[in-house]
């Protein structure tokens, strides 16, 4: 019996099941205890003392540089810290502008063109154009009613596949020589 190959490799089921969060007791996740720093000032130099490591900001300005917001970044960051048990939520909201200077920064001195917000990144993005001449070819095509080789080709693979489905609910063809 043939192996049916795998609809997407890259498919991760190694995330939580639901219900996981109920199976431990209350208090035995990170982020169900106190904080491990409360300082608004102790957190922002914790995070500027991290970033000034070429290990950890380098990778971010690669993203940066290929069209991660710096935004989406610092979002990422905090909330892993938050998950982690290393400050509140609250406390990352009011650090983020801080990161995001420091990063901005960090992108000027490497010479990187950042956006700041996902709404910069869309509106960055190049709005995809149909060349002129491609267009009046079509057109032109279109209005002497002839058909492109493409449309065709189209055509042709289009009725190969119909006539080639032989599945248990498949339609009977005509051609068929025993009737199955």
């Amino acid at each position: 019996m043939e192996e049916l190959p795998i609809q997407n490799p890259n498919a991760s089921f190694d995330g939580p099941i639901p219900g996981a969060s109920l199976t431990t007791e209350v208090g035995n996740r990170p982020w169900e205890n106190t904080p491990k720093e409360s300082s608004l000032d102790v957190v922002i130099n914790n995070y500027l003392r991290r970033l000034q490591n070429e290990e950890i900001v380098m990778p971010l300005l690669d993203a940066m540089r290929y069209g991660t917001s710096i935004s989406t970044l610092v979002e990422a960051v905090i909330e892993t810290a938050v998950m982690e048990g290393e400050h509140t939520i609250d406390i990352g909201v009011l650090a983020s502008p801080v990161i995001v200077e420091y990063l901005k920064g960090a992108a000027e001195v490497s010479k990187i063109d950042y956006k700041i917000s996902d709404i910069d990144v869309k509106s960055a993005r190049e709005p995809k154009k149909i060349d002129s001449r491609l267009l009046e070819e079509v057109l032109d095509e279109m209005e002497k009613g002839e058909d492109s080789p493409i449309t065709e080709d189209i055509e042709t693979s289009a009725k190969e596949l119909k006539s080639s489905s032989k599945g248990l609910m498949a339609r009977k063809n005509k051609d068929d020589k025993d009737g199955i």
